[in-house]
């Protein structure tokens, strides 16, 4: 089960910031009275004929943190741009001021603005995008691989968190809800957007994380705020949450990695997908990293080994060259 340094390290990926080549900012949607927005940065070649490839980007954080300029390490930011790919990183409403279907909205509501306004203001290529996304981010990036319309080309997705939303771990019926998740879940209403101090255990998002993860209900806080809700229904709407049940023919070409010592997402996320996939004879790779725990591509010795090999599959099923140019770093603000 979860302790309190995983469920920070987890949370760790949220606040690694990636910028340069300074993006430009959109508002996607408002919601209310608050704008949701997405960064992008184009790279500083000339378009191919067809337009820019697309990484779009979906960050981490328990779903809880992290936001837009969370996502990408600075080499891989360097990376696209050597590539000549645009690069789009979006924010999201994020739990539990919201569940999980407002957040796949989002990431719609994202997509859709890229597929038919970006294209408007930048020459992007919108039946080349692939998604990329690391443990909460890497979750939605599975899901997206059947929730978004058209599919996108590929789906990349590290330590993906999850894969799987009705793993006991995560939703177990037999225990019950703890009251103290509740009251929270209520104190804590809204769509928050705004960084928060994953180091700080008073932090009331971090303090709904343990308690969930305590009473395995993680799955309960992705899909009701009702405790009343049915078990029936609840694990109805998780097993069309879960990547692994919705696995079809269309499905898109899928990179999965993920570190075998993981204690924050457990690796058999990744290899209960890899197994539909190849049910399915989906295009796919699976790298399973000895000894590597959650976020173990900020080891820059692991970059080269365990990061590149995703850009080589993006590529390959994009279609696209593998060309690389020289650009200036991919730099933290």
């Amino acid at each position: 089960m979860f302790n309190k340094i995983s469920i920070l390290l987890f949370l760790f990926a949220a606040s690694i910031a990636a910028t340069s080549f300074a993006p430009t900012t959109y508002t996607y949607k408002t919601v209310g009275n608050l704008n949701i927005q997405l960064d992008v940065y184009t790279p500083p070649t000339s378009p191919p004929a067809g337009g820019y490839p697309v990484l779009f980007a979906i960050h981490g954080g328990a779903y809880i943190g992290g936001t837009k300029s969370s996502v990408l390490t600075g080499q891989e930011g360097t990376e696209a741009m050597k590539r000549g790919w645009v690069v789009v990183s979006i924010n999201y409403r994020l739990m539990p001021g919201v569940i999980l279907d407002d957040i796949i909205q989002d990431v719609q509501d994202a997509y859709s603005w890229v597929r038919t306004e970006l294209i408007k203001k930048t020459p992007i290529n919108p039946d080349l995008i692939t998604i990329y996304g690391k443990s909460a981010g890497g979750g939605l990036a599975v899901l997206s691989g059947y929730k978004l319309t058209p599919r996108p080309k590929v789906v990349v997705g590290f330590y993906p968190g999850l894969t799987n939303w009705t793993d006991p771990m995560f939703y177990n019926p037999n225990t019950p809800l703890n009251p103290l998740l509740f009251v929270t879940t209520k104190m804590l209403s809204g769509p928050v957007l705004q960084e928060y101090n994953p180091s700080s255990p008073i932090d009331g998002r971090n303090v709904f994380w343990a308690l969930a993860l305590s009473c395995a209900k993680v799955g309960w806080f992705a899909v009701t705020h009702d405790p009343n809700l049915s078990t029936e229904k609840i694990l109805a709407k998780l097993r069309d949450l879960s990547a692994v049940e919705n696995v079809d023919k269309d499905y898109p070409p899928t990179y999965l990695t993920h570190g075998l010592v993981d204690t924050v997402v457990p690796y058999s996320q990744s290899v209960q997908m890899a197994e539909k996939l190849k049910e399915k004879n989906i295009p796919y790779e699976l790298d399973l990293v000895a000894n590597a725990n959650h976020s173990f591509e900020l080891d820059p010795k692991l970059w080269e080994k365990h990061v590149l090999p995703a850009f080589e599959f993006a590529a390959k099923y994009m279609q696209v060259s593998k060309k690389v140019t020289k650009v200036n770093s991919f730099l933290r603000a």
